[in-house]
């Protein structure tokens, strides 16, 4: 069997030692249990998360997949409404079965354990820098990394970008070396699961499978364990993948011919999906040399990566900290060096993969939440005699209380829960209207599927008029499912989101792309608890610009 480098990670004994002298040991598993709570009872207290993506289709398709037969939707929520379902499945099965309160709070728990996963991380890079760090220092790094402006955004929310972030971070702890091979292999394939196990739930955590594959590479101390660690993480990945994506996968496949419709269209040719390719190419670099200086243009205009504003430094500090960190490591000769250069890679082969194929902030949200972390490590390994300095845990803490107060998360829309006994979503269809055997047609750009769950059984479920960038994914699927649906003989009702310009959009859209005329006088309100002053729905029957009632 191959020797790994041994390597110790307990802190010395406290002692009588101040608060700023103490060494950075294991925390109790006490205290991050209370920590976990803590920040559960915050996730409460926020507004839920009621942004474009959770009330589109991460509450439609996980509630679709348990309860709506076959063939009763075509594309409710468009080209999102074919990802894969099962995260969101097990949140909508907390949803029915627990009031709000207590959804929010396992969610906001769950989201919690990316802190202590960042302090294992950043304690056990410094201590692979070759410091013993200070217990203040590593976890005013970690909390730092924590409350970065993605974390901000995922707090209170169905969506699963933190937890993909947490089992990246968790995953890079095996690029440090455990006490024997064997170990070492067997943290490596839990690592490998985890990740594919993400992958298969969600195809934009490949940016991180990416990041890992080619760190955990490096990091392998000769040849021999290199190829030993291929094998295991390539079995263990694919066994992962497996687990999380196989089971919808397959039913893709089964049902249009591509495990990943309507996406990779190019390599698959199904014919319902697009004709080529199809990704969302908005914010997206413009060449190589593009994606290399973009980090510093999206650091003052967010809304290069994302359809909102924010200002978070996080991310630059990672790109540029990591190859100091790689470059010093390989410049120092430290048995763990090779550990520190794999964990530079993890972060740029990830920015690298995901500036090349997303470029969507939340897809590289772990980058933000490391950035502390790689920055300190440069230190450590360039100025390590600021690391033993006495006031360095002060300076740190000042630092990180600086760079989390200018901050500037982005705006998005959240609703406060309805009461402490409410379900976490609630929807309530006029009495007035049957919907039986009816049409319910999601409409316009802005969504409107998570009202789906309130209709009657005999409902079918469709969408019209998407958003511009997204049509092309099923226009083919539209022809071929959606305008046939539109003309059997049913009665047909658009549910339309009421803000600003929106309704009046839709129905000019309804009327020029599918024939349909809306009128206004006959629309009625559907109640839900994600309504606001300025936002709420409305559904209205639809009537033929051709004559056909």
């Amino acid at each position: 069997m191959v020797s790994v480098q041994a390597m110790t990670f307990d802190g010395a004994a406290p002692g009588t030692q101040s608060l700023w002298e103490r060494p950075a040991g294991a925390i109790s598993w006490r205290i991050w249990t209370l920590w976990l709570m803590a920040f559960g009872a915050f996730s409460i207290i926020l507004p839920r998360d009621a942004s474009y993506d959770v009330l589109h289709y991460h509450l439609y398709n996980g509630w679709a997949v348990l309860n709506a037969p076959e063939g009763q939707h075509f594309a409710p929520a468009e080209m999102h409404s074919f990802l894969n379902p099962m995260w969101q499945a097990v949140i909508w099965q907390l949803i029915e079965w627990l009031p709000g309160v207590v959804v929010a709070f396992i969610l906001g728990a769950l989201q919690a354990l990316v802190l202590p996963a960042l302090y294992a991380l950043t304690r056990r890079a410094l201590l692979a820098a070759g410091h013993m760090p200070k217990l203040v220092t590593v976890l005013a790094v970690a909390v730092c990394g924590f409350l970065c402006e993605a974390q901000f955004g995922l707090v209170a929310s169905v969506r699963n970008d933190a937890l993909s972030a947490l089992v990246f971070i968790a995953a890079l702890l095996a690029l440090f070396p455990a006490q024997t091979a064997r170990r070492q292999l067997a943290y490596l394939a839990l690592a490998s699961a985890g990740l594919g196990l993400i992958l298969g739930l969600k195809p934009t955590n490949g940016v991180y499978v990416a990041g890992f594959a080619v760190a955990a590479l490096i990091a392998a101390p000769n040849w021999a364990f290199r190829a030993q660690t291929a094998l295991v993480c390539g079995i263990a990945g694919a066994i992962g993948i497996a687990l999380g994506g196989g089971y919808w996968m397959a039913h893709l496949w089964e049902t249009f011919g591509n495990p990943l419709f309507p996406m990779a269209n190019d390599v698959f040719n199904a014919e319902l999906g697009p004709q080529g390719g199809f990704r969302d190419t908005r914010y997206l670099p413009d060449g190589v040399f593009d994606a290399i200086i973009r980090p510093f243009a999206f650091l003052l205009n967010g809304e290069l990566i994302t359809e909102h504003d924010f200002f978070d430094p996080r991310f630059q500090m990672a790109y540029l900290a990591a190859p100091v960190v790689a470059y010093f490591a390989w410049r120092a000769r430290r048995p763990e060096a090779r550990s520190l250069i794999g964990f530079s890679a993890a972060i740029l082969v990830t920015i690298a993969a995901w500036s090349a194929v997303f470029s969507i902030a939340r897809y590289a949200a772990a980058i933000w939440m490391l950035g502390p972390t790689a920055l300190v490590v440069a230190v450590a390994l360039v100025r390590p005699n600021w690391m033993t300095a006495p006031k360095t845990p002060m300076y740190g803490l000042v630092l990180a209380i600086l760079i989390i107060a200018t901050t500037q998360p982005a705006t998005l829309r959240r609703v406060p829960m309805a009461g402490v006994f409410a379900p976490y979503v609630s929807v309530s269809v006029p009495e007035t209207e049957s919907y039986e055997n009816a049409v319910i047609a999601f409409s316009g750009g802005y969504p409107a599927a998570f009202t789906a769950y309130a209709f009657p059984e005999s409902a079918t479920f469709t969408h019209l008029v998407p958003q511009d960038w997204s049509a092309p994914a099923l226009e083919p699927y539209r022809n071929a499912r959606i305008r046939p649906l539109l003309a059997q003989d049913k009665p047909i009702y658009a549910v339309i989101v009421d803000t600003e310009d929106h309704f009046e959009e839709t129905a000019e859209k309804l009327l020029r792309v599918e024939g349909l005329i809306i009128d206004a006088a006959t629309c009625k309100r559907l109640h839900t608890d994600m309504d606001s002053e300025a936002v709420l729905w409305r559904i209205c029957p639809l009537g033929s610009a051709n004559g056909r009632p």
